[in-house]
């Protein structure tokens, strides 16, 4: 094969000379797809219909594919600001238990809720080693 047919077939895997402007190559180092310039191998964007995101930075990559913040933050650090959480399908799913007997509240003064159903029987403590059962 010529050295150019070789170039064409591995993206120019190996270093080459004369390439003409808007050659490309795939960067097997950093992973990425590059244009010649004429001086300078340019990274190139790749759209989302190509099967990238058509950014180039994570802000822009978030954008494209409509991200919010918590999308890219780490596990052991996430931020939540604004919003409003609605708890309703933990409760119905008996999920809120405390891991030790923490002496939790369930809502609050400002905060109760509506109605609460029990199927298998309720408990209130009324003293020290005092509940009422019903």
């Amino acid at each position: 094969m010529k050295d150019r047919d070789i170039d064409t077939g591995t993206m120019q895997l190996n270093v080459g000379v004369n390439f003409p402007v808007g050659t490309m190559r795939y960067n097997r180092a950093t992973k990425i797809f590059e244009e010649w310039s004429g001086s300078a191998w340019v990274a190139c964007v790749i759209g989302v219909a190509g099967g990238g995101t058509g950014a180039n930075s994570q802000g822009g990559v978030a954008a494209s594919l409509g991200l919010g913040t918590m999308a890219y933050q780490n596990s052991n650090a996430i931020a939540v600001t604004g919003g409003t959480a609605d708890l309703t399908w933990l409760i119905a799913r008996s999920i809120i238990t405390p891991a030790v007997n923490l002496g939790c509240d369930l809502g609050d003064n400002a905060r109760r809720f509506n109605k609460g159903y029990i199927a298998g029987g309720l408990v209130i403590p009324v003293g020290v080693d005092k509940y009422v059962v019903g």
